[in-house]
């Protein structure tokens, strides 16, 4: 027996039931700018499986069928969500909030006919576009409803947890990135086309603005220390690279950077003289790199590891310190290390911790646990980083929940005054029913 497992940015793997050393069982189809395998899902033969494709090429991403004997791999819906196989052939998936059936020969693997609704408003995840449904094989569904409008409300915290107030109208809001002075937000939304954009709210009136305006992905913004600069990832020249924009939104956007690989962006230093970026290792796995913004602007590494990842490296307020989470201790723990003087590398974490945010005074270093609970460890000391034991504050109910350590993704953040902004999904305050359907396939025509 195997089972299948999946990190965000690397092919799916198999193990044996009895343990050992996971396989990957996919290949990421650098051809077809493949970013993520992900969702796998076992047919009956317990050989083959479904898996989500997810490419930068937007035509490209779909649900495939991948097996453990061979390399061959076929699409077989083009839709950017989770899917799941269900007797006596049918393939089930949300799409638009709908939960949708395709009829599908599991032995030619051929999908056929049109999909169709089989319950409205499933709740699904924005992020991964993961229905919340499941089916057995003697015709049992059970589903999650909810809006399935995937919209969040960005949602003021104090360090207690009380609600403080809304900012702007729910929307459709991804990681977003408060202004240095704490008036403006920048966030990714997607258009209708499905490829994402950079937009900005301004946090005393207004709708939003689109800030970016190709048709391809731009995402994950960062400003520069005075405010007067964007810099955001984008693939409308093939792997993702780095581009900076004035924060007026006049003005060309300029190319930093690019590479073979993707790169996303980290943090800035305050200084602004250096920018931190993502990059990927050879197998598959995040670095941290350093983009000097004077000089040759020749890009250095700062965390290099073949076999584990380094993620989200923030510099800290005094440009003395770099956080960041990496899972070399075999969980996602939070780490500091010293900038451009090598005096080495503290653990901050032990019982797991990822998507950190300094203070504005860098006198605390915030992050997630692994439930969710917001968390704050004091950082003094000149040389050596003198740590606070890790404090809770409250339990931050965010979008995706801990599941977007799979696509590395903030979905909060700290403003000057010490106010948590959080982006909270509308319609998950309460918990929506569950509902069961048995012998879901009996009133369907034949």
């Amino acid at each position: 027996g195997s089972g299948v497992g999946a990190n965000g940015l690397s092919p799916i793997e198999a193990v044996s039931a009895g343990g050992g050393q996971p396989k990957p069982a996919t290949v990421l189809d650098r051809s077809r700018q493949q970013r993520s395998h992900s969702s796998p899902y076992f047919l009956p033969d317990g050989r083959h499986f479904l898996y989500l494709a997810v490419s930068a090429k937007r035509e490209n991403t779909g649900v495939y069928i991948g097996s453990l004997d061979s390399k061959d791999t076929k699409r077989l819906l083009s839709v950017e969500a989770e899917a799941r196989y269900a007797p006596p052939g049918y393939l089930l998936f949300v799409r638009d909030g709908s939960l949708m059936a395709q009829a599908f020969d599991v032995r030619r693997a051929e999908v056929s006919g049109d999909p169709f609704p089989i319950a409205e408003q499933v709740f699904s995840d924005p992020i991964f576009g993961n229905g919340m449904f499941s089916v057995s094989s003697n015709g049992v569904l059970v589903y999650r409803a909810g809006a399935g409008s995937g919209n969040t409300q960005l949602t003021w915290f104090d360090r207690a947890g009380k609600r403080l107030g809304t900012v702007g109208l729910p929307g459709d809001y991804l990681n977003p990135e408060l202004s240095p002075d704490g008036k403006r937000v920048a966030f990714e939304r997607r258009s209708a086309q499905g490829d994402r954009d950079v937009w900005l709210l301004d946090l005393s009136r207004g709708p939003p603005t689109r800030f970016t305006f190709t048709p391809s992905d731009e995402y994950m913004p960062i400003w520069s220390p005075d405010g007067s600069r964007i810099v955001f990832a984008s693939n409308r020249q093939g792997p993702a690279g780095l581009y900076q924009k004035p924060s007026t939104g006049a003005g060309n956007e300029e190319r930093l950077l690019s590479s073979a690989l993707d790169l996303t962006t980290n943090s800035w230093s305050s200084d602004g003289r250096f920018i931190f970026y993502r990059s990927l290792s050879a197998k598959g796995n995040n670095e941290a790199w350093i983009l000097p913004l004077f000089g040759d602007r020749k890009p250095f590494p700062f965390l290099q590891s073949e076999d584990f990842s380094q993620n989200m490296a923030k510099i800290s307020p005094d440009g003395r310190w770099v956080a960041y989470f990496s899972n070399e201790a075999g969980r996602f723990e939070v780490f500091i290390q010293s900038f451009l003087k090598p005096s080495g590398k503290w653990q901050v974490t032990t019982s797991g911790g990822f998507f950190i945010r300094w203070s504005r005074d860098g006198k605390e270093l915030f992050y997630l646990a692994l439930d969710q609970e917001l968390m704050s460890v004091a950082v003094k000391g000149d040389s050596v980083p003198e740590l606070g034991s890790p404090t809770p504050l409250f339990k931050a109910r965010l979008l995706g929940g801990a599941r977007t350590i799979q696509s590395y993704r903030h979905q909060w953040d700290v403003g000057p005054d010490g106010r948590f902004l959080i982006n909270v999904p509308v319609g998950d305050e309460t918990g929506s029913p569950i509902t069961l359907v048995q012998n879901w396939t009996a009133g369907l025509k034949k």
